[in-house]
C-alpha cells in the first residue's frame, strides 16, 4: 500500500530495520504462525507458485515473516518517525539477516495488498544548500504498520513497547564484526560503503574476540530493553596493505542504543542495579595523533582553545580535518548548517576560514602530518578502539566490571569509576606509549 510521501525531516528520523529477532514467547509465536498463514493463503490465492516450498525454503519464509512483522512492530513505536522504519532492498546486505531479499520483496508486496503494510516511494529531491539546488537528495523506501496490523499485533498483547520482550535477538543473525570499503559521499549525502565478505585467521580472531566481549557484557544486568550487543565495524578495506587496521568502532546491535542516547539521559542508566558515571578521553583522536609521532599532547592548556576562536569552531576544524586527511577548504555543510541556526548567519560572517586554519595548525603543527588513506580518521580510529577494547576486556577478565562503549567514553557502575579510569588510561600507555587525560563527569 503505497502512501503519500511525508515530510523529509521525517523521513530523515526513520532507523533501519535489522531483520534479526525470532518470536520467543508463546503470544508471539502464535502471532508469528498467524501472520504466516494468512500470508501464504493469500499468496496461493493470488501468486500461485508452480511448485511448494521444500522445507529449508519454507522455514527460512516464516523466519522472514516473524523477523519483519517484529521489526514494524518495534519501530511503530518511533514517534518521532511516525511509525516508519526502512531497509535497503540490498540482496548483499539482507543475506546476512532472516530476511532474505525475495522474501522481502514478497512480503512487502503481499502485506501491502493485504492492508497490513504502508510504503512510500523512493524518494530523490533536491536540496538547497546555500541558495543553491543541489541534485542527489535521495532516501530508501520507508515502510510502516497499519492500524490493521498492529491491531493484530494486540490481540496476542504485543505492542511497540513490548516487541524486545516477545521476540528476541538471533546471536547468530548479529554482524559482530563487518567489514565494508570507504563510505562515499554524494552532493553532501554519506552512502556506506560496500560491504565485504572477509574469511580467514584474521577475521575469525576477529569475531572470537567480539563474542567474548559480548559474553562478558551480558554476565551483567542493564536498565536497558534489552541485553546489550556490540558489533565491530573496520572501514576502508579496499586501501593498500589493509590489515584489520582500519575504523574498528564499536557500535550498538540491540534495542535501546545508549551510543545515540543524549548525555544528560545516559546519566540515568544503572548497572547490575547501581548508578553509573561516564569517563572521557579527552581530545582522544588527536591525542593519538601525537602519540603516534613521538609526542603527548599538552592538556596544561585546552586543546581546542586557540587563539580568540570559539571552541566550538576550533574543534569541528580539527574533527573535520581529521576526517578529510587534510584541512578543509569550505565550512563543514552540517556544522555551516548548525551555525546558521544558531547564531542567524553562516560561520563565514564571523571569521575567514583561512585564518582559523591557520591559527590551528600553529598550535597543532602534527595536523599537517594528515594525509588522505593514508593517515587519516580511519587509523586513528582503529588506535582509539583497540585501546577500549583492551580496557573492556581486563576489567571485565581481570575485575569483573561491566562497561558500556561511547565510542570515545564509557560508561560504568560509579564504585568502579577509579579503577576504570586506571585501567584505560594504561591500555593506551601500553599501545601508544602515553596516558590521555581521562576526565569523569559529574553524577
Amino acid at each position: 500500500m503505497k502512501i503519500e510521501t511525508p515530510d523529509k525531516e521525517v523521513l530523515n528520523k526513520a532507523k533501519m530495520a535489522e531483520f534479526n529477532r525470532v518470536a520467543t514467547t508463546c503470544p508471539a509465536k502464535h502471532w508469528v504462525k498467524s501472520l504466516g498463514k494468512q500470508t501464504l493463503a493469500y499468496e496461493a490465492e493470488h501468486y500461485p507458485r508452480a511448485r511448494a516450498r521444500q522445507q529449508a525454503a519454507l522455514e527460512s519464509f516464516n523466519g522472514a515473516v516473524g523477523a519483519f512483522a517484529a521489526d514494524l512492530m518495534y519501530h511503530y513505536g518511533n514517534d518521532e518517525a511516525e511509525g516508519f522504519m526502512y531497509r535497503p532492498l540490498d540482496r548483499e546486505e539482507l543475506s546476512h539477516t532472516l530476511v532474505s531479499a525475495r522474501n522481502f520483496e514478497k512480503l512487502a508486496q503481499y502485506w501491502g495488498d493485504l492492508g497490513w503494510l504502508e510504503m512510500t516511494g523512493h524518494i530523490k529531491a533536491t536540496d538547497d544548500w546555500e541558495g543553491q539546488k543541489i541534485p542527489g537528495y535521495s532516501r530508501a523506501r520507508r515502510y510502516r504498520a497499519t492500524v490493521s496490523f498492529v491491531e493484530q499485533a494486540q490481540a496476542y498483547q504485543i505492542t511497540p513497547d513490548t516487541v524486545t520482550a516477545h521476540f528476541e535477538i538471533n546471536g547468530n543473525q548479529v554482524d559482530l564484526v563487518q567489514f565494508r570499503e570507504t563510505n562515499k559521499t554524494a552532493h553532501g549525502q554519506r552512502r556506506d560503503g560496500k560491504r565485504v565478505r572477509l574469511k580467514g585467521p584474521a577475521a575469525d580472531y576477529q569475531l572470537q574476540t567480539m563474542r567474548r566481549l559480548n559474553r562478558a557484557m551480558q554476565a551483567h544486568t542493564y536498565s536497558l530493553k534489552e541485553p546489550p550487543i556490540l558489533r565491530r565495524l573496520f572501514n576502508c578495506v579496499e586501501r593498500d596493505g589493509f590489515d584489520f587496521d582500519l575504523g574498528g568502532r564499536f557500535y550498538c546491535s540491540s534495542s535501546d542504543d545508549w551510543m545515540e542516547m543524549p548525555k544528560e539521559e545516559r546519566k540515568h542508566i544503572t548497572i547490575d542495579g547501581e548508578a553509573t558515571t561516564e569517563i572521557d578521553v579527552s581530545a582522544s583522536h588527536l591525542f593519538i595523533l601525537y602519540a603516534i609521532h613521538g609526542e603527548r599532547l599538552d592538556y596544561a592548556s585546552d586543546p581546542y582553545n586557540v587563539a580568540e576562536y570559539p571552541r566550538d569552531v576550533v574543534k569541528q576544524i580539527i574533527v573535520t580535518m581529521i576526517g578529510a586527511g587534510k584541512p578543509p577548504q569550505r565550512w563543514p555543510k552540517g556544522f555551516a548548517k548548525k551555525y546558521k541556526q544558531q547564531h542567524g548567519h553562516l560561520p563565514n560572517k564571523d571569521y575567514k576560514l583561512k585564518d582559523v586554519r591557520e591559527a590551528v595548525l600553529q598550535k597543532h603543527p602534527l595536523l599537517k602530518k594528515l594525509k588522505t588513506g593514508k593517515l587519516d580518521w580511519a587509523n586513528l580510529q582503529f588506535e582509539e578502539a583497540e585501546c577500549f577494547l583492551a580496557a573492556m576486556l581486563s576489567l571485565h577478565e581481570a575485575k569483573s566490571i561491566p562497561s558500556l562503549p561511547v565510542h570515545d567514553s564509557l560508561i560504568v557502575r560509579q564504585a568502579d569509576v577509579n579503577i576504570a579510569k586506571e585501567f584505560l588510561e594504561k591500555a593506551y600507555k601500553a599501545r601508544l606509549g602515553f596516558a590521555p587525560k581521562v576526565t569523569i563527569s559529574t553524577p
